[in-house]
């Protein structure tokens, strides 16, 4: 399997895992405000971080990439 497979499904894992976070807060807020709130910061972050990280990598891959391919030329 490719590296960018393997990378794609732990991000997509890690999107759906803060996506729970969210609503299991959402839900529970009535309940116990002080974890729920946490849990919706902690989802929203993780959120922040995973878009960060997959857009930053995929600029940097792009460009590595495109320097192999006019070096070959």
């Amino acid at each position: 399997m490719p590296s960018w497979k393997h990378r794609r499904r732990l991000i997509y894992m890690s999107f759906a895992l803060s996506a729970l976070m969210i609503i299991f807060g959402a839900i529970t807020y009535a309940s116990d405000s002080s974890v729920s709130r946490e849990l919706i910061i902690g989802g929203v972050a993780l959120i922040s971080i995973i878009l960060t990280a997959y857009t930053a990598f995929a600029t940097y891959e792009d460009v590595k990439t495109r320097k192999a391919n006019h070096e070959d030329i």
